[in-house]
């Protein structure tokens, strides 16, 4: 028996055909290297957006090719953040100036005590991320994405996160279905 199972590995390994694989720069890395890539984003990377009655434009930073992270602001008066436009999830959050977690320290974080527009709604969240977690509690307040202002918007307040230190966005904007969104809040 074991001479047949070495006969067949010995017949197989002849059936085996090796291609060579060869890497190709991407057009990113070509195009960096030509500066075209730099020109383009120091000329376009944070224009404000641009209205049109139809059509909102909004810049977005590629993150590692991974992710698209942009700004927007949250209550009266503004506050500013950067976070990563997600369509695999349907939550808002953005960490909350109460937040104990490491990660909280490097991130911008939402003071609700500055804002005259914000109303807690109260209810407990946990949201599970394939990189990471956290978990706050559901508010209110008006959020700005360029000329796009959306009143009495529902979003989370993190007090707690683990597995997002030392990215550069300090939350996330879900744009998903709100069939996945927590509480099923409109995102």
């Amino acid at each position: 028996m074991k001479w047949l199972v070495l006969l067949g590995l010995v017949a197989l390994s002849e059936c085996i055909v090796i291609l060579p694989l060869k890497k190709m720069k991407t057009l990113r890395e070509t195009l960096r290297e030509k500066n075209l890539l730099n020109n383009f984003l120091e000329e376009q990377a944070y224009r404000l957006s641009k209205n049109d009655s139809k059509i909102t434009i909004h810049p977005l930073r590629n993150y590692l090719d991974t992710a698209y992270v942009g700004n927007i602001t949250i209550g009266t008066p503004p506050q500013e953040f950067r976070v990563v436009f997600d369509t695999g999830s349907a939550n808002l959050w953005v960490p909350c100036i109460t937040c104990t977690s490491p990660a909280c320290y490097t991130h911008k974080t939402f003071n609700p005590q500055n804002s005259s527009s914000f109303r807690e709604v109260g209810s407990p969240i946990t949201i599970f991320y394939g990189s990471g977690i956290i978990q706050g509690f559901l508010g209110s307040d008006t959020v700005r994405i360029g000329n796009l202002v959306s009143p009495e918007q529902s979003f989370g307040l993190s007090l707690e996160e683990y597995g997002f230190d030392s990215l550069p966005f300090d939350g996330i904007l879900g744009l998903a279905f709100p069939a996945m969104c927590i509480r099923r809040y409109i995102p």
